[in-house]
């Protein structure tokens, strides 16, 4: 309470305490009997505001009073005129006290009501007849703009311009006496709103009209929202129906309770593997409620009906088994995004192979709303299958390319020990034609028979190895050993070009997991060009092949020459048909990086500081499950 409502109430209290004096010295002084004390009433009405005590205090003072003076001037003589105007005076005391609690009580609610309208976010606007504004709460004053005093006695249209069905709601207030819809109105600063709003009509006790109460709810955000989400909405239907991919919405609530009643967490996959038909039930318990075009052609299907059930996305344990358990496993894991591939079949049981990308939509975190995106890769993958063949028949290719430059070489090696075993056969048969056959030396002559015969099955064996035709197997291999067979294979070529080939190791070379015959292949290319970028360069050329196993990951081998180097950028070389030969198709050394990256590696050409070039390249200690997939690529 203020310091200024204090005072009043003091000044109040003052007053009437002085009108009860003086009140009492008049009824007690006064001939009149008994008619002054009916001012004690004003007494009681002037403290009514002070509150319920004071009220009651008031009147009980004031009936105390007006009984002394009675009593103090009639106790003797107790006429029935001046009783009846004492009963009368207690009356009216009684009377006013009564009404001023009603009247208090009145106000007391009245004043709650009031502040309950303050309190409401909704607007309250009361208008009289003429539609003069006579009452405007805060809600009002935060939404319109407009403060309670300079609204208050304003037109209410004058200030609210907008858009409101006047006929509609005049026809309503007089058949019902309100109105309840949506209206338009217009903020202090020109804003447009949408508001919910409710009249009801005014009535005096005669029931005549006395004006309207008119309640608004702001509705401009809600209808602002309820249009942004139709337009998102909108255009998600629009990308749905229009991608050029499938796209299902599919409810997996089923399928994820069915999956983790098996187990949760690091459970989870084992008991999947372990029960391989829970992967068929849960599959059965996916339903898909909604698809697009793209997916109904990619499904054969008509329309999404024939899709409801999950059934389609099951396909065959071997086809999609390790992608269901997959996406199961990694939902369960809390993955709001999943992708794996898988193949599947479709209605009218043709196979088609599909990448799957499963998003969880932010409404259904239960698994409820998942939409799942198929992209067809059948066509893709058939495609990748014939040039992987063609990527077999080209190194092929490149191999019988590789041995028919060096035909006279390996005519060479096969004639020098053909020759060798014809004279030892011919030295055979004299030792045994003699008087006395010597057969020390016909069993020499047989032991070098043999020993030439192992040489050249040695150069066919290389030879037939380099040159077969046949999907690439991975196994252990010796890279020292391959390089030195590949070295033996270019003996007479690198004799012929005046040229010394060194090898040298570096660290403990562990065997690798690998193709021998394509590594070989490469090995063998890259000599080969060595040997032609050095022939002619001098007494002095070399070329020295280094195996390096010092790192602990791979097994580093670099070819490097002592000739003019590489033209341009090195990187080019590896580009299919750029060469640096005038007669050269450039697809060598396509073909080795092919190769090399089939089998889990890198290859990188540079050209030395000095003269020459190095081409070098790496091979994992161990097979990755990528470098396995990279050579099925190939295979």
């Amino acid at each position: 309470m203020t310091t200024i409502d204090q005072r009043r109430r003091q000044v109040v209290i003052l007053a009437a305490f002085i009108s009860l004096l003086l009140i009492f010295a008049a009824d007690a002084l006064s001939p009149i009997d008994g008619a002054v004390a009916v001012l004690y009433t004003g007494v009681v009405l002037m403290v009514a505001p002070l509150g319920r005590r004071f009220i009651l205090a008031a009147g009980y003072i004031s009936a105390v009073l007006t009984a002394t003076a009675f009593l103090w001037g009639h106790a003797n003589d107790l006429v029935s005129g001046a009783l009846l105007r004492f009963a009368v005076s207690l009356v009216a005391i009684l009377i006013t006290v009564l009404l001023s609690l009603r009247d208090r009580s009145a106000r007391v609610t009245l004043a709650e009501q009031g502040r309950i309208l303050e309190l409401s976010h909704d607007t309250v606007v009361i208008r009289d007849p003429s539609g003069v504004v006579r009452y405007w709460n805060e809600g009002a004053a935060r939404l319109y703009g407009w403060t309670r005093g300079e609204a208050i006695g304003r037109q209410c249209d004058d200030l609210l311009q907008g858009i409101v069905p006047v006929e509609e709601i005049n026809q309503s207030l007089r058949r019902t006496g309100a109105w309840s819809g949506e209206i338009v109105r217009t903020r202090r600063d020109g804003t447009p709103l949408v508001l919910a709003t409710r009249w009801l009509q005014r009535r005096d006790p005669e029931g005549r009209p006395i004006g309207v109460i008119e309640t608004s709810a702001d509705l401009t955000e809600r209808r602002r929202a309820q249009a942004e989400q139709r337009r998102s909405e909108h255009r998600f239907s629009t990308i749905f129906n229009s991608g050029g991919f499938a796209a299902l919405e599919c409810d997996l609530s089923g399928a994820m309770r069915l999956v983790l009643a098996a187990g949760t967490g690091e459970e989870l996959a084992p008991a999947v593997r372990a029960y391989p038909q829970l992967l068929d039930k849960a599959a059965d318990e996916i339903r898909i409620y909604n698809a697009n075009t793209a997916a109904l052609v990619m499904f054969e299907a008509e329309t999404t009906a024939d899709l409801s059930s999950g059934k389609v996305l099951r396909g065959s344990k071997q086809d999609t088994g390790w992608a269901l358990e997959t996406i199961f496993t990694q939902l369960a894991a809390g993955a709001m995004l999943v992708e794996t591939e898988a193949r599947f079949a479709t209605l009218s049981g043709q196979p088609i192979d599909a990448v799957l990308r499963l998003s969880v939509l932010p409404d259904g975190v239960d698994w409820s709303r998942v939409l799942l995106m198929a992209f067809d890769v059948t066509e893709r993958n058939r495609a990748r299958a014939k040039i992987e063949q063609t990527s077999v028949e080209l190194a092929h290719a490149g191999r019988v390319s590789v041995l028919g430059q060096l035909a006279a070489s390996i005519a060479h090696e096969v004639n020098q020990p053909l020759a060798a075993i014809i004279n030892y056969g011919k030295s055979g048969k004299r030792w045994l034609t003699r008087a006395e056959p010597d057969l020390v030396e016909v069993a020499d002559c047989l032991d070098k028979i043999v020993s030439n015969g192992n040489r050249a099955a040695d150069v066919v064996g290389r030879v037939r190895s380099l040159a077969r035709k046949s999907a690439p197997q991975a196994g252990p291999v010796d890279l020292a050993a391959l390089v030195q067979d590949a070295a033996a294979l270019l003996a007479r070529e690198t004799r012929s070009a005046g040229t010394a080939i060194r090898i040298d190791q570096n660290g403990r070379l562990p065997q690798v997991e690998c193709d021998r015959v394509q590594v070989q292949q490469v090995v063998v290319n890259l000599m080969m060009n060595a040997l032609q970028a050095t022939r002619g360069a001098g007494s002095s050329s070399e070329i020295r092949v280094s195996l390096d196993g010092t790192a602990d990951d791979a097994i580093v081998v670099a070819v490097r020459d002592s000739g003019t180097g590489i033209a341009g950028d090195p990187h080019r070389i590896f580009d299919p048909f750029f060469s640096t030969k005038p007669d050269g198709m450039g697809l060598g050394l396509s073909i080795c990086k092919t190769i090399i990256e089939a089998q889990g590696g890198s290859i990188s050409a540079s050209n030395n500081v000095g003269p020459g070039a190095t081409v070098a390249f790496t091979l994992p200690r161990k097979a990755s499950a990528e470098a396995a997939g990279a050579r099925r690529l190939i295979s």
